[in-house]
C-alpha cells in the first residue's frame, strides 16, 4: 500500500529515517518491573500519537514506541523521554505482555505491524502471561475473524486482552518485545516464524494452485477507492498464464493463508491483498502490479513483506490512464501483456498457457463493467457534492 492511514507518498517525500537515528533490529525484549503505561492519545489526523511504556524511574522503554511518520504515514509517535511517576493509578496485577498497538480493524496493518511483536511466542508461550496489553490505534477495537484466528493459533484468550484507555496504568511486571516491522521503513526477516506458525497445518479449501492472482475486482464494485476499472481484462490475462483468480474478501482467513503458503507464484495490485506474500515460502515469486500513487515505484510496505518471507519480487509499474475525482485507474493492457510475457514465462508454476474462451456476450458484459467502474466513482462524488450543497442551503435557510 503503504498501509493506511497514509497520504499520497512520492519518491522525494522526506522520511523520519533522514532526521533521526533508528537502531538496527536486535530481536530483543525488556522485562519492566513496577512501571507505568501512559494513556493513549491521538492529537489530530494527521497528528501525533502518545502512549508507551515507562520504567519505575520514569524513563521511556524505547521498544514500546511505534515508529511512525515515514513516507506518508499520518501518525507520528510523540512521547517524552522521561515522565514523572503518579500515585493512585489503576494497577495491572501479575505478569503481562505488551504487544504494541492494536490494528485489528485494518487487515494490512494487523498482519504487519500488530503481528510484529508475536515472535515472542516462539520463546515464551502465551500461558506464561496473565494478560496481554495493547495501546489502541485509529482503526477501533473490533476483533474480526482473522484476528480471532491469530489469537487462537497463539493460544491467547480474548478475555485476557486489555487496552490502554485515556488514563495511565501501573503494573507489577510487563514484558516488552521489539517490533520487527516498521511501517514503510524496515522489517526483520526473523519475524518469519510468526507467519509460518499461523499457516502451519492449515488446509486449502480446494486443490492448491501453484499460481495465484489476487483480484480487487469484486471489492471495487462496492468500494470505489483505488479502482482499476479494467481489472476484469487483467484477470483474463492471468488466467491465460495458468493463474487461479482469487477474491480474498470472499474467503476465510485460514483458507487464504493455506493457499498463499503453498503457492509458487502470486500476483496482484499493490495493497493489503498482496501483503499476503508475507505468508509465502522463501524463493517463491511475487508479481506486484504498481499503483499510480507510488510514482512508478514498488509500494514500500510491500517490499518489507517480501523481505520477511524471503520471496523473489517482480514489479510491473502502472502504465495507463487516471481520471475522475477518485483517480480511477485504467491499466494499459498491451504493456501488461508484454510485461507478463517476460515475467510469467520465467516464474515458477504452470509453464503452459491456457486458452481462455470468451463468448461475445461475456465480452459485452465485461465491457459494460469497465464502463461502469470508470464512470461510477466520479458520478458518486458529484452526487454527494450536490447533496451536501442542498443540505447546506436547507440548513442555512432555516436559520435565516
Amino acid at each position: 500500500m503503504p498501509l493506511l492511514p497514509v497520504g499520497t507518498p512520492t519518491p522525494t517525500q522526506p522520511s523520519l529515517s533522514r532526521v533521526m537515528q533508528i537502531p538496527d533490529f536486535d530481536k530483543s525484549s525488556e522485562t519492566v518491573i513496577r512501571g507505568t503505561v501512559t494513556a493513549s492519545e491521538l492529537r489530530g489526523l494527521p497528528g501525533k500519537l502518545a502512549g508507551c511504556v515507562y520504567r519505575e524511574d520514569g524513563t521511556k522503554v524505547t521498544l514500546s514506541e511505534r515508529l511512525g511518520g515515514v513516507m506518508g504515514d499520518y501518525v507520528i509517535s510523540d512521547n517524552p523521554e522521561v515522565v514523572t511517576p503518579v500515585n493512585g493509578l489503576k494497577a495491572l496485577h501479575g505478569r503481562g505482555l505488551y504487544l504494541g498497538h492494536y490494528m485489528g480493524g485494518h487487515y494490512g496493518h494487523f498482519i504487519t505491524e500488530t503481528l510484529s511483536t508475536f515472535w515472542i511466542f516462539e520463546e515464551t508461550p502465551a500461558s506464561a502471561f496473565d494478560y496481554f496489553l495493547f495501546h489502541p490505534f485509529v482503526f477501533g477495537l473490533q476483533i474480526p475473524a482473522y484476528v480471532r484466528f491469530c489469537l487462537d493459533r497463539f493460544e491467547i484468550p480474548v478475555e485476557k486482552i486489555a487496552f490502554v484507555g485515556s488514563e495511565a496504568l501501573t503494573f507489577e511486571e510487563l514484558l516488552v518485545p521489539e517490533r520487527l516491522f516498521r511501517l514503510n521503513h524496515s522489517a526483520d526477516p526473523r519475524s518469519r516464524w510468526t507467519y509460518q506458525h499461523l499457516s502451519r497445518e492449515t488446509r486449502a479449501p480446494f486443490p492448491a494452485s501453484s499460481r495465484l492472482y489476487l483480484s480487487r475486482r469484486r471489492c471495487s464494485r462496492t468500494n470505489f477507492e483505488r479502482v482499476v476499472a479494467n481489472e476484469v481484462e487483467m484477470e483474463r490475462e492471468f488466467l491465460r498464464r495458468g493463474f487461479r483468480v482469487l477474491y480474498p474478501e470472499t474467503m476465510g482467513f485460514e483458507d487464504q493463508i493455506a493457499l498463499y503458503s503453498r503457492a509458487d507464484c502470486m500476483a496482484g495490485i499493490s495493497g493489503s491483498g498482496l501483503h499476503n506474500s508475507i505468508f509465502m515460502r522463501p524463493q517463491a515469486t511475487v508479481i506486484e502490479l504498481g499503483d499510480a500513487r507510488y510514482g512508478g515505484l514498488p509500494a514500500p510496505s510491500q517490499a518489507l513483506c517480501n523481505k520477511v518471507s524471503g520471496v523473489k519480487p517482480e514489479f510491473i509499474p502502472f502504465v495507463g490512464g487516471r481520471f475522475g475525482a477518485r483517480r480511477t485507474m485504467l491499466f494499459d493492457m498491451p504493456f501488461l501483456r508484454r510485461s507478463l510475457d517476460r515475467i510469467a514465462e520465467a516464474a515458477p508454476g504452470s509453464e503452459h498457457p491456457i486458452r481462455v474462451r470468451t463468448s461475445l456476450l461475456r465480452r459485452l458484459v465485461d465491457a459494460l463493467e469497465v464502463a461502469y467502474l470508470s464512470v461510477r466513482p466520479s458520478l458518486g462524488f458529484v452526487a454527494r457534492r450536490i447533496l451536501e450543497r442542498v443540505r447546506f442551503r436547507r440548513t442555512h435557510s432555516r436559520r435565516v
